[in-house]
């Protein structure tokens, strides 16, 4: 993860070293159908206050970790930390309590991911540089074990409070929606699967702009700071597109926010000059806020009686589709030599995204808001 430079600089090869974030990655895209399961059936604060324990063990064991296996390991245990407490339980847990202003309140939380990536990355550089990476693993541990898993046991709570007899499978049976084998036979299901794998695909040009904006001319320092810019900007341009989704829809939101990635890309490609800065705010506005639209068109469109086992299953395709996009746009550039054809590949595939998401409504077989519609799901 964050001390993976510093791994590079003392033993283990690029190569070697790519995997660690790898692995992060992938653990927490396969945790997502079973931590949406888990939260159809169990409190949130059990689920997600088990997952930050899981999270803080990752971070001691790979504070002590000697081998690379073991930085392999405590990274696999620190991405199903992460995927049972993070990201897609607080979209669960947000979409069950909010309705109206589902979008805002989406945008609001998952904002908290860059905000507070920022401050952990440039907390755990400051250590690293003075400590190294082991007492960056070590510090950061602090946090989860004093105030996250507390706040999460203490607080946290599925969906406001009904018949305190009910379980939560049993209080989930009378929300609205569809079981798991209805919705993913579906148009709106597939929708929102393309919708996922696109909008990972185009984690490529990201991953890849700093070695872009190198290749025309700009020094290292400055792709960086461009880079970090964009991260910070999404912290605002996730509640600006959820407050937009409230009023217009989370699909028509979601679709918007998929041509403006489209849109940026193009203008990366003309980043040698004034269209830098514009690619920086429509990025920042655009590249990130999927993240609390598709919980939101997930709850607008198949309903929340199995809200966390379908978008866990949903989430799976954002993953594959961010393992894949930098092998895409890597290999089109080892075949053509420039960066052109893959970014222009990539919006492409965007744009496809976004025609689904425009697409994506609810099925007129499920009642969402006490109404009976009839025609078929399919």
């Amino acid at each position: 993860m964050f001390g993976s430079a510093s791994l590079t600089a003392s033993k283990w090869s690029h190569s070697r070293v790519s995997w660690i974030p790898s692995t992060l990655t992938i653990a927490v895209g396969i945790t997502g159908p079973v931590a949406g399961w888990l939260l159809d059936r169990f409190e949130a604060r059990v689920v997600m206050g088990t997952g930050a324990a899981l999270a803080g063990a990752g971070f001691i064991f790979a504070s002590r970790a000697v081998t690379f296996s073991e930085v392999l390991i405590a990274n696999l245990i620190l991405g199903v930390g992460l995927g049972t407490s993070a990201w897609l339980p607080a979209s669960v847990v947000i979409a069950n309590w909010f309705g109206e202003r589902r979008g805002t309140a989406l945008g609001l939380a998952t904002a908290g991911m860059e905000a507070g990536g920022m401050v952990m990355t440039f907390l755990a550089g400051y250590i690293i540089s003075r400590s190294g990476w082991r007492a960056a693993y070590t510090v950061l541990v602090f946090p989860i074990f004093i105030l996250v898993l507390p706040l999460l046991v203490i607080v946290m709570r599925t969906r406001p409070q009904g018949d305190v007899t009910l379980t939560i499978t049993e209080s989930s049976r009378s929300l609205p929606g569809l079981e798991v084998s209805a919705a993913i036979r579906t148009r709106a299901f597939w929708r929102l699967v393309i919708a996922q794998l696109t909008w990972g695909l185009s984690f490529g040009v990201f991953i890849h702009a700093i070695a872009y904006l190198m290749g025309i001319g700009h020094s290292l320092q400055f792709a960086t700071t461009v880079v970090g810019l964009v991260a910070g900007l999404a912290a605002i341009g996730k509640p600006v597109m959820g407050a937009l989704a409230d009023r217009i829809g989370g699909n028509n939101a979601l679709g918007i926010s998929l041509l403006l990635i489209a849109v940026a890309i193009n203008l990366l490609l003309g980043a040698r000059t004034e269209w830098l800065i514009p690619y920086m705010l429509v990025t920042g506005l655009a590249a990130a806020s999927p993240a609390a639209l598709v919980p939101m068109v997930a709850a607008e469109t198949l309903g929340l009686k199995r809200f966390g086992t379908l978008y866990g299953w949903i989430q799976v395709f954002v993953t594959l589709g961010t393992f894949l996009g930098p092998l895409i746009a890597g290999r089109l550039y080892d075949l053509t030599h420039t960066y052109t054809e893959s970014f222009e590949v990539l919006a492409v595939i965007v744009v496809g995204g976004a025609v689904a998401s425009f697409m994506c409504v609810a099925p007129r077989s499920v009642s969402l808001r006490g109404q009976r519609h009839h025609e078929s799901a399919v």
